[in-house]
């Protein structure tokens, strides 16, 4: 542990001996695990926030529109997670560890989900891509 680096935080020296691979507070929505983070987060609170809002729906709506307010949050969650995903360039190596430090089962639950949203759309270029991160995750599982 390195006592100038931690300290170097509270002085606003965050770059003293920073290295390429860690994350400054000046930077973190620009680095992989982030990304893959925010994709796991979002797919995770959409069906969350989905079984919570179908049951208020219920209660005050019509039939017709509670598929709309369903579909409208799809359309809205899969989007956003898509866009931090398809940053994702599973070849670097830096991309790798991200994946390999949220692989769980959930979020190989939530990369079906979305190749599967996806097909719906026949978005084949994301679909192929999120393949590509599901097969990596399922290798590294093992």
């Amino acid at each position: 542990m390195d006592a100038d680096k931690i300290f170097g935080l509270f002085t606003g020296n965050y770059s003293a001996g920073e290295t390429s691979d860690e994350i400054s507070l000046d930077n973190y929505e620009e680095h992989p695990i982030y990304w893959v983070g925010m994709f796991k987060k979002l797919i995770h609170n959409h069906k969350v926030f989905d079984i919570k809002i179908k049951n208020f729906i219920q209660k005050v709506t019509p039939e017709e529109e509670q598929y709309d307010v369903e579909v409208a949050g799809e359309f809205v969650t899969y989007n956003r997670a898509w866009y931090w995903v398809s940053k994702i360039d599973i070849t670097h190596k830096q991309h790798q560890d991200a994946v390999i430090y949220y692989v769980d089962e959930y979020l190989e639950t939530y990369l079906k989900f979305s190749i599967s949203y996806w097909e719906e759309f026949e978005e084949y270029e994301r679909c192929a891509h999120l393949k590509k991160i599901y097969d990596f995750c399922m290798k590294s599982s093992n």
